[in-house]
């Protein structure tokens, strides 16, 4: 008994981490264990979205209607029975986590969310309920960038079970966001637009183009995980031709450059090197008649240059299906299986125009195209917010869509990206 109760004491005071990794050896030591006498003292339970952190956000596109999240009530390891456990959302803990986050939000109101149910069930042998769903709705009543708490713990287990307070409640930040909130992960993966093949009928759109805009909102994770050759992490466009790119052959992996005909801009410049982790608007404009190239950041002019490229118009839909000089979203270079210049980040708002945007226009329009069907010169737009899938629809209406290389097509939860046109 005095055993027990030391051991009952540790499981209570130890932080997650090393409870879950003891409890994990001991599971792998005890794959024959008879549960039907083990004590309920040997286990705790707590949320399974609560192991790592007990609050995440939960931002929403403004014209998003419904959503989803799910929990799951775990134990650190089996018992000789069910465990039943009650799981609400607790008005009381709105002013605690006001204070640790160090805000004023309200608590989100009952009408915009349903729990599937407030009893989980872990069965005999097992360490985890099936999932409990929070499904929101009538999410366009929400007053947009304003924040909503949403507290959901467990308030008890039945058999004697503790509960783990560092993990048993989760907080929800809900935000009705003005912002973008929903991109693709290019990790190991990149997009192709079969519509931009040779002899396409819709590759025309995209030849013939005496000025050029390419813009895009990126995030770069890893700027080396793409540099295994040649420094290159590739945003858009066709290798040797005409492709937006961070890095190059002694030059900053960090640093933006655009190469048309081997044609490069700018110089290497430390003093222009982009963080990770951090979103940035990101575009060039290329008008081929007067010869002249300029690179955006963030809507604002940082590298220009005169006298530039060949004078020819430029043509994204002259190559074969097949070819490793094709039009690709987040790849460039090497056999289609071959990620050493792809992305590894996200990447949403990726635009073509036929059209040298100004500098206005750019910064104006950074994260969003209001009609864009009669956006005039607006060639292709994949605003990849699908949040699934492998294919990324062209909003400008000509029906170029982009299909992702690889099916496993990764869409972060909780991204928000700046706005930094706001006033």
């Amino acid at each position: 008994m005095k055993t027990t109760k030391i051991f009952r004491s540790i499981l209570c005071t130890a932080s997650l981490s090393s409870l879950t990794a003891a409890m994990l050896l001991s599971l792998a030591a005890c794959d024959n264990k008879d549960y039907s006498n083990a004590s309920p003292f040997d286990s705790v339970v707590y949320l399974d979205v609560a192991q790592q952190k007990d609050v995440t956000s939960f931002p929403f596109n403004r014209l998003i209607e419904t959503g989803q999240q799910t929990i799951a009530a775990q134990l650190s390891q089996p018992t000789g029975s069910d465990v039943n456990v009650s799981i609400k959302v607790d008005p009381t803990l709105v002013n605690t986590y006001n204070a640790r986050l160090e805000t004023d939000y309200t608590l989100l109101d009952p009408k915009y969310y349903t729990l599937s149910t407030e009893q989980a069930v872990i069965p005999q042998g097992k360490t985890i309920s099936a999932p409990v769903t929070i499904d929101f709705d009538a999410l366009t009543e929400l007053t947009i960038d304003a924040g909503y708490l949403l507290p959901v713990t467990i308030s008890q287990a039945t058999g004697g079970i503790g509960i783990l307070d560092g993990s048993k409640t989760i907080c929800y930040i809900i935000r009705r966001s003005s912002a973008i909130t929903t991109a693709v992960n290019l990790k190991d993966n990149y997009f192709e637009v079969p519509g931009f093949d040779k002899n396409s009928p819709t590759a025309d759109i995209v030849n013939d183009l005496k000025q050029l805009t390419y813009e895009a909102i990126i995030r770069v994770n890893d700027f080396k995980y793409g540099a295994k050759t040649k420094n290159i992490c590739t945003i858009m466009g066709i290798e040797q031709y005409c492709l937006l790119r961070l890095g190059d052959t002694g030059f900053p992996l960090q640093q933006l450059q655009f190469a048309a005909n081997e044609n490069k801009i700018p110089n290497a410049d430390n003093s222009k090197l982009l963080l990770p982790n951090e979103w940035y608007h990101v575009a060039v404009v290329y008008d081929t008649e007067a010869r002249t190239a300029s690179i955006y950041l963030d809507g604002r002019e940082q590298s220009r240059a005169e006298d530039y490229g060949n004078g020819l118009p430029i043509n994204l839909g002259m190559q074969e299906r097949g070819k490793q000089f094709m039009f690709k979203i987040g790849h460039s270079y090497g056999e289609p299986d071959d990620m050493s210049r792809q992305l590894d980040g996200e990447i949403c708002e990726v635009r073509i125009w036929n059209t040298a945007r100004t500098q206005e226009e750019i910064y104006k329009n950074m994260y969003n195209i209001e009609d864009p069907e009669n956006a005039p010169g607006l060639c292709a737009y994949w605003k990849f917010n699908e949040g699934e899938g492998d294919i990324a629809k062209d909003f400008s209406g000509h029906g170029n869509d982009a299909k992702a290389h690889n099916k496993a097509v990764l869409w972060p939860a909780g991204i928000e990206v700046t706005q930094k046109n706001k006033e």
